[in-house]
């Protein structure tokens, strides 16, 4: 499946710490050039990914994180650089990712008040 012409959001330019597992196994911890609310283009990590490789990410927002955004993702594509990832989440997850999105700027830098949909891990 091809979606890199069919986003339905737009891509924010963010550099967060991101975990990456596949079946169980740590593949490493990398970062994210871009986040959407579709999903993420993750830099390249020690393995190498392959289009339909199924993914959990688990993605810091700050260093002190206990409990980061868990994400099932599939790879869409890749390059040299790393891969394309579609996100496969619920509505926490959906939650918590658009809380991150809101929170920055187009640009990538952190803006100063967190979006409107702000929710921390408390909220059910």
């Amino acid at each position: 499946m091809n979606n890199n012409n069919k986003r339905s959001s737009i891509r924010k330019p963010v550099d967060l710490d991101v975990d990456v597992y596949r079946f169980d196994e740590h593949l490493g911890r990398t970062r994210t050039r871009d986040i959407s609310l579709d999903g993420a283009f993750i830099k390249s990590c020690s393995t190498e990914l392959c289009s339909n490789d199924m993914l959990e990410l688990h993605i810091h927002l700050h260093d002190d994180e206990r409990d980061p955004l868990r994400l099932k993702a599939t790879v869409v594509r890749s390059s040299d650089t790393g891969v394309g990832v579609q996100f496969d989440y619920g509505d926490m997850e959906y939650r918590r990712l658009l809380n991150i999105i809101s929170t920055y700027a187009a640009d990538g830098n952190k803006l100063k008040i967190p979006g409107f949909w702000y929710v921390n891990s408390s909220v059910n």
